[in-house]
């Protein structure tokens, strides 16, 4: 008896699949969208002659900003000496040791050269 049962519901499982899958699987996609064209491209005039036609131009770099006021750098001073402690505090006390450490026991006591006998 027990096997017609088993039977039963393997065949109701594959029956509930065979129905489940078109279900499951939808509607086919839309077709694409028609691909729109990009804008055409235009040409922007070009810039006013600094020289006359046939002679070279100089071309010079932009000038330097104006310092900042005293204000300012009496305000920007304080994050700027945070920033540098920051930078360089944490290379130089953390990284830095780890760093000798490392070529110390990579090269050893002669540092990777060998040396050569005295010759006197």
């Amino acid at each position: 008896m027990r096997l017609p049962r088993f039977r039963r519901f393997v065949a109701a499982l594959l029956l509930l699949q065979l129905l489940a899958t078109p279900v499951a699987a939808g509607s086919p996609p839309p077709p694409p969208s028609p691909r729109v064209p990009p804008p055409p491209a235009y040409d922007s005039p070009p810039p006013p002659p600094d020289c006359l036609p046939g002679e070279p131009c100089a071309v010079y770099p932009p000038p330097d900003p104006p310092p900042l006021p005293i204000a300012m750098r009496v305000i920007y001073a304080p994050f700027y000496v945070t920033g540098l402690v920051l930078r360089y505090g944490v290379y130089y006390v953390l990284v830095a040791p780890f760093e000798v450490l490392g070529r110390a026991l990579a090269y050893g006591v002669e540092g990777g050269v060998k040396q050569e006998p005295d010759k006197r």
